[in-house]
């Protein structure tokens, strides 16, 4: 039998996360022998977040620890204050993002995990001065299944 893995408040794997501020992997896909991953992370008052995309083989769930995360998850948007819950089924095209005047703090669980990607999306970004190319991000999204719908 194993040891449980404990990570303190302060603690995880951060790097800088795909839309500027730092990204925190609380619980990596290395310890849940791929099965999921938590990550934590915030997008500044009025940022944009991520463009749309779509994952066919994980879901996301999105808790919201501070301010208010909006969600747009197939044309409809669902805005989410802190404690509350959203569950992101595959195949559905979403994006979160905050439209708020105050930053937002959240965590995303993906199953299965896709930190990895996230630690790849750092290096593209660090690489390119954080704006990678279309083909560059569309390479990346399709071998960790985040295929990116409105890329130029």
């Amino acid at each position: 039998m194993s040891d449980p893995t404990v990570i303190a408040a302060r603690q995880g794997q951060q790097f800088r996360g795909p839309t500027g501020p730092p990204m925190t992997v609380k619980i990596a896909g290395g310890v849940t022998g791929g099965a999921y991953s938590v990550i934590e992370y915030s997008h500044r008052a009025g940022a944009p977040g991520p463009p749309p995309h779509v994952h066919r083989e994980h879901e996301e769930a999105f808790r919201v620890l501070e301010g208010e995360l909006s969600l747009d998850v197939e044309g409809r948007t669902i805005t989410l204050g802190p404690g509350e819950y959203a569950v992101v089924p595959r195949g559905a095209v979403h994006r979160p993002y905050n439209e708020g005047s105050v930053e937002v703090r959240f965590l995303f669980i993906t199953s299965p995990a896709l930190d990895g990607f996230f630690a790849e999306m750092a290096d593209l970004n660090d690489r390119t001065g954080g704006n990678p190319p279309a083909y560059a991000l569309r390479e990346l999204g399709e071998r960790w299944d985040c295929l990116f719908t409105n890329l130029p």
